[in-house]
């Protein structure tokens, strides 16, 4: 393992400041922020290779009700780093996730996953919903057997080529091919919010490598309908690399008790695209 440094006791991000701290699970040290109070929520991160930085401070917009939990998996951001990758698997993360939750004293909570992270989140449905009061799934899929449908500029393209056919040669190298990819993923984008998120954002390649050999054994398909936690599923209409029909609404239509909400004008960040919309809808389906 690659020990990481000692952590701050506070993060601030916009005008809230979140406790942060890492805590020792598995036998690898966790990196967290927790703000808020009320009801207990964790929310894992996409990427992988990125950090849970992306996500904030839009999430905090949940603290007046709720205790929000962010945290970054192992082997990405500021969360311990394993020598060899090949222990970052589905059933390291979900295992994870369960086990910060209740090394936070939470033996129940409510699960949100956007992105890969939504993967991470169907899997941990599917092994652990004992400890689910709720779930929400974010731009998300059950299996990767579809033709991603992303368009853009030829410089933004040909970054997304080279991302999913070979691997980052190191963290500039990662950093410098996801930031035209994640252009394209928006449906309106703009570049004072993509240089804000690259700021703080904690790369690494490494996890980012490790992450793509791992969706050859991701699917949900056969899970999913065996899922009884209420649910609320999300989805953005120009969502290029998440399509609705092989993914929100695909998940919805397997899960039982499943709320499915699609917004219209945004791409992969429907909590950045149309923020005020989502986090109503969001906020109202929690105090169901």
């Amino acid at each position: 393992m690659i020990k990481t440094s000692k952590v701050p006791a506070t993060i601030a991000t916009g005008d809230t400041v979140a406790q942060a701290d890492s805590i020792n699970v598995h036998g690898a040290e966790l990196f967290y922020e927790r703000i808020g109070s009320g009801p207990p929520v964790l929310i894992m991160h996409g990427g992988l290779g990125l950090s849970h930085d992306y996500l904030r401070p839009y999430f905090d917009a949940l603290e007046a009700s709720k205790t929000v939990i962010y945290y970054d998996h192992f082997g990405n951001g500021r969360s311990e780093k394993p020598s060899d990758y090949a222990e970052m698997n589905f059933e390291r993360l979900t295992s994870d996730a369960a086990g910060l939750m209740s090394a936070l004293g939470h033996e129940s909570f409510t699960l949100i996953g956007h992105s890969y992270g939504g993967f991470i989140a169907q899997e941990f449905a599917a092994n652990y919903e004992n400890r689910l009061d709720g779930l929400v799934l974010i731009n998300t899929v059950p299996a990767f057997d579809y033709a991603p449908m992303v368009s853009g500029p030829e410089t933004n393209m040909a970054a997304f080529g080279k991302l999913f056919t070979q691997p980052m040669a190191n963290n500039d190298d990662w950093r410098a091919t996801w930031n035209p990819v994640a252009e394209i993923y928006f449906h309106q984008w703009d570049s004072e919010v993509g240089a804000d998120l690259d700021a703080r954002t904690q790369y690494e390649y490494r996890a980012w490598n490790a992450s793509s050999a791992l969706l050859g054994s991701f699917n949900t398909l056969e899970k999913l309908p065996n899922i009884s936690t209420r649910t609320l599923v999300i989805g953005g209409r120009h969502d290029g690399i998440t399509p609705v029909d092989t993914g929100s609404a695909r998940i919805a239509e397997l899960l039982p008790n499943a709320t499915l909400i699609i917004f219209e004008d945004s791409g992969h960040y429907p909590f950045i695209e149309e923020e005020t919309a989502f986090f109503e809808a969001l906020t109202g389906w929690l105090a169901e």
